[in-house]
């Protein structure tokens, strides 16, 4: 598909208007400065942030008729951008785009939750991250009872009897486990630096069961 034949498609979020360039079949790519404007964030501060590979220039027509050269990025670097605002909101959005995504890759027949994975990792890794800086000795069987505690609630919520490893969730089921984990490791931290002494785990199951 050339760039000439491209299909572009605009949603709105929030009263944003988000541009959606179909760069390659079933690859669509996403205005940066339509994202970043929606998340609070300056495009060019996030593009110096971006992975190589994950951005590129686009020529797109704009309201006036005049052709422009654009930053687009792909759903690897739309995720990216989401983990650099601190608007409440950006969960929600990057669910809205992960939907969105989804609907537009199966009208062409096809399904990728590769790139939704990798950034799960990452979101795993901060987590962790956050953990090992909020606890005064950390060790390994504090990353196993956060994972632990955050893999049985998803579980729970989607109606499996017995806990399902992280690997073998939905993209759904990922989605909800990433704000449980993050929880969990709040409670944990917060627990040790004040003491508190409850279970984490009930707290946690008590929330979201």
């Amino acid at each position: 598909m050339s760039k000439q034949e491209a299909q572009i498609k605009t949603e709105n979020w929030n009263g944003h208007e988000i541009r959606f360039i179909e760069k390659y079949p079933g690859e669509w790519w996403a205005v940066l400065a339509d994202i970043a404007k929606a998340l609070g964030l300056t495009a060019k501060r996030v593009n110096e942030r971006l992975l190589d590979g994950v951005v590129s220039k686009y020529p797109i027509v704009d309201a006036l008729g005049r052709t422009q050269e654009m930053l687009i990025v792909n759903e690897y670097g739309i995720y990216e951008t989401v983990f650099e605002s601190r608007k409440k909101e950006a969960k929600e959005f990057k669910r809205w785009v992960y939907e969105l995504l989804k609907v537009l890759r199966q009208a062409t027949g096809l399904e990728g939750f590769q790139v939704f994975r990798m950034l799960d990792k990452k979101h795993q890794q901060e987590a962790m991250n956050r953990l090992k800086e909020g606890l005064i000795s950390p060790v390994r069987v504090d990353y196993i009872k956060a994972n632990s505690i955050a893999n049985k609630a998803v579980s729970s919520l989607n109606g499996h009897p017995k806990m399902v490893k992280k690997n073998d969730m939905s993209p759904d089921m990922l989605i909800q486990r990433q704000q449980i984990l993050d929880d969990t490791v709040n409670l944990m931290t917060a627990s040790e630096s004040f003491g508190l002494g409850l279970s984490v785990s009930k707290t946690v199951y008590d929330k979201y069961l």
